[in-house]
């Protein structure tokens, strides 16, 4: 909401851009109306290995959808080892697991970070979807295209809430090429 009054109150000649999850046609138009510009929906998986829908409203001219750069989610993972699922991840029905959101290799891309440390997202299944592993930061660092290490300045699960929270860059980027 903060940036809304900013925009209201100060009428900025600067360019703004305010971005948020895919949400309720309600909830958007509110929105919009308050910021007189339509969203742009851009989905992250056109320049990245994730799934990461977002709506980004902008008077940054001439906005238009990233090119599909076909990256998908099994080139960007790195060597790790699976273990067995722990039982607690089960659900009543035997062996199935109950990892609702987690990532399985045979995907085309990765779902969404968060930033949740304890999130499913963080989680990799194997095939056959019996053994799994944590995701890296480095691995969360790819999916959002920022350089490999860029936050291994602070604790693990500190990287894995701040690249969860943040911007897909290279769609921020693809964004300000039409600044003049």
């Amino acid at each position: 909401i903060d940036i809304l009054n900013i925009v209201l109150e100060k009428n900025p000649k600067a360019y703004f851009l305010l971005e948020n999850v895919v949400m309720k046609k309600e909830w958007r138009q509110i929105i919009t109306d308050i910021i007189g510009v339509e969203p742009i929906m851009i989905d992250s998986a056109l320049v990245s290995a994730q799934r990461r829908k977002s709506l980004y409203w902008t008077n940054i001219p001439n906005i238009t959808l990233p090119e599909d750069k076909h990256i998908y989610f099994r080139d960007i993972l790195e060597n790790g080892t699976f273990r067995e699922i722990p039982k607690c991840m089960y659900s009543n029905y035997g062996n199935r697991a109950r990892i609702k959101g987690a990532n399985y290799i045979k995907n085309d891309k990765s779902n969404t970070l968060t930033t949740s440390s304890s999130h499913t997202t963080q989680y990799l299944l194997n095939e056959d979807k019996s053994l799994c592993r944590f995701l890296t930061p480095t691995e969360f660092e790819v999916l959002q295209t920022l350089p490999i290490d860029y936050t291994n300045n602070v604790c693990k699960t500190q990287r894995y809430k701040a690249i969860g929270n943040g911007w897909t860059v290279d769609v921020i980027a693809h964004i300000f090429k039409n600044i003049e």
